[in-house]
């Protein structure tokens, strides 16, 4: 393909060095990201450039930086709405500024992931353009109707994503007198892939940004790039094609490059998008399902339905990311039948979460807000910050000392269960320094309809210039969060982590993951246990369950040096303690 043979020529010398590790760095436990809003975080995208110190002496080597990419003025979904995918927004810098940071960031080690917006373009784009004058050909490159009785017949099976802020799956256009499929907001058209065309167009912008020097570029709304009348349009077998096209061409072109799938559906359908070892797709895929176990594990207190998760392996080449909050909300997609299975109504307990992380129940630390609440069934997500979500903010206002102490404690348990797993740990930015609830977005007409705004405040660096006191929340955050990256570094750095079983104990309150460590050079195996008490209270687990494992005598924490003897009847686990235990 002339296309592939092109930008394989016009790739830099600095990046074709980068490319002879192709994507290893994936699998490296040395890998630990951070996403974040530029315009929030430096204002500018130059000036990330003059942060890069902060992310190393936190350890951080990868950076998501949210939609940099034009969006349409105005409304635009958060960025995700985009006129050009060739150009960056104006307000944060241009695509020369992007080159820069990049640049600089490579030379410290730190690899940049920026996102790419394949199901759709904003109705500003130059496409849409070309469609609304008239042009046949654009108008292909989207769904158009000259009536709403196709419409109708797809919105027969179809769902809706936004049914309160954006309802249904087409917008009528007046000044064109046409329908238009806008799965998402009016403003965003879905691109036919059905059209050559669209397929020829997006593979060139993916290659572009990849030339640009970024490292992992995220796929974003995969589920939703092929449509069919009469299914529900989402998770077809066609997108797997293209997610095969893309990665073989990236593999092509720029093997040093990832692709980051972002498909946030159940495990057993999220798992294809990975492909098969003959037939590769996504790099990485987000591990949706375990960020929410993590929650619902810390308001009931209960390990057993996030020890009981089913396991689906990623390819060889592949892995997970791992994370407990991000730009979005929360939504409890757990599964029913687990949920049946351990004697609780799925409606009733999914409704005992919401109210519990919207802060309504006596008896909840959180405080958060409702998202896409819906006032018939009482069905809502759930938006906040990290730190707000686990008790931080209630116990400030309340001055209570003890609660402050155990929402820190929660805090630091949160991030050891994704940062000490399998797969790409990810913070969300402003976690690292416990940010708490952004009220004030109420204030801006464009935000205030939508909930998710509530933790996605400007960064505060003037807390970061203060930060050094020993009793100051957000200080012994940063400090924690520190220590377990450097604990990651040290214990997965050299090794992989080639198996990791979840356990069961007869203490529901604990969560017990056997890890199986090799060094690739030597394939020398070693054992990792690791133990989180999800109570604030004290928590004992018997040995004889850990025995079954053919584990015992001495064990080392390596967090804290602490030994552990399984000779001992019992151990004990403190209030949200963790252990990583080694010989």
């Amino acid at each position: 393909m002339k296309m592939v043979d092109k930008y394989a020529k016009k790739r830099s010398k600095a990046l074709k060095t980068l490319d002879l590790d192709r994507t290893t760095w994936l699998k490296s436990g040395e890998t630990v990201g951070m996403m974040l809003y530029v315009d929030l975080f430096s204002d500018k995208l130059i000036q990330l450039i003059d942060h890069v110190s902060y992310f190393e002496k936190l350890g951080i080597t990868m950076i998501h930086l949210m939609p940099i990419l034009e969006p349409r003025e105005g409304e635009n979904d958060g960025g995700y709405a985009v006129k050009s995918y060739r150009s960056v927004d104006p307000k944060v810098g241009t695509i020369e500024d992007l080159e820069k940071v990049i640049k600089v960031y490579h030379k410290r080690g730190i690899r940049i992931c920026i996102d790419y917006v394949v199901n759709h373009t904003s109705d500003d784009h130059e496409w849409a353009i070309q469609a609304k004058s008239g042009d046949a050909k654009y108008q292909n490159y989207y769904f158009m109707f000259d009536d709403d009785v196709v419409p109708k017949l797809y919105e027969k099976q179809m769902n809706q994503v936004f049914p309160g802020v954006a309802p249904g799956n087409f917008t009528y256009l007046k000044e064109m007198d046409k329908w238009v499929m806008t799965t998402f907001y009016p403003f965003q058209w879905d691109l036919n892939y059905k059209n050559p065309d669209v397929l020829y167009e997006m593979i060139e912008n993916l290659l572009f940004l990849a030339n640009k020097g970024v490292d992992m570029i995220r796929l974003d709304a995969i589920p939703y790039m092929w449509k069919q009348l009469g299914t529900s349009c989402r998770n077809l077998p066609e997108v797997n094609d293209i997610l095969a096209i893309f990665r073989s061409v990236i593999e092509t072109v720029a093997p040093s490059t990832a692709l980051l799938g972002e498909a946030i559906v159940e495990p057993e359908i999220i798992i294809k998008y990975f492909g098969t070892e003959t037939r590769l797709e996504c790099h990485v895929l987000y591990n949706a399902s375990y960020m929410v176990e993590i929650w619902n594990a810390i308001a009931t207190r209960d390990a057993r339905h996030i020890s009981h998760m089913p396991a689906f392996k990623a390819p060889s080449s592949s892995t997970w990311i791992n994370y407990a909050r991000c730009h979005d909300d929360i939504g409890w997609g757990l599964s029913e039948e687990r949920i049946r299975l351990l004697g609780f109504d799925p409606h009733a307990h999914k409704m005992f979460l919401i109210d519990f992380y919207h802060g309504i129940l006596r008896d909840s630390f959180s405080k958060g807000e409702l998202y896409e609440f819906n006032p018939e069934t009482f069905d809502a997500r759930n938006s906040g910050t990290l730190a707000s979500l686990a008790g931080l903010e209630k116990a400030l206002e309340m001055r209570d000392r003890y609660q402050r102490e155990l929402a820190l404690k929660r805090i630091e348990l949160i991030h050891a269960l994704f940062i000490l797993r399998s797969g790409i740990p990810i913070l969300y930015s402003g976690d690292e320094i416990a940010s708490l609830n952004h009220y004030r977005y109420k204030e801006d007409e464009n935000k205030r309809h939508d909930s998710r705004w509530l933790h996605r405040s400007v960064f505060d660096w003037n807390v970061v210039a203060k930060m050094g006191d020993h009793d100051d929340p957000k200080t012994i955050a940063f400090e924690m969060i520190k220590a377990l990256i450097r604990l990651r570094k040290a214990i997965y750095g050299k090794h992989e982590i080639t198996s990791e079983v979840q356990m069961q104990f007869s203490n529901h309150h604990v969560l017990g993951v056997i890890q199986i460590l090799t060094k690739a050079e030597q394939l020398e195996e070693s054992p990792c246990l690791l133990l989180f008490n999800f109570s604030e209270d004290r928590e004992w687990i018997y040995s004889s369950e850990l025995k079954r494992f053919d584990f015992e005598g001495v064990w080392v924490d390596a967090h804290t040096g602490k030994n552990i003897s399984l000779e001992d009847e019992r151990i004990l686990l403190g209030p949200y303690e963790y252990f990583l235990l080694q010989k």
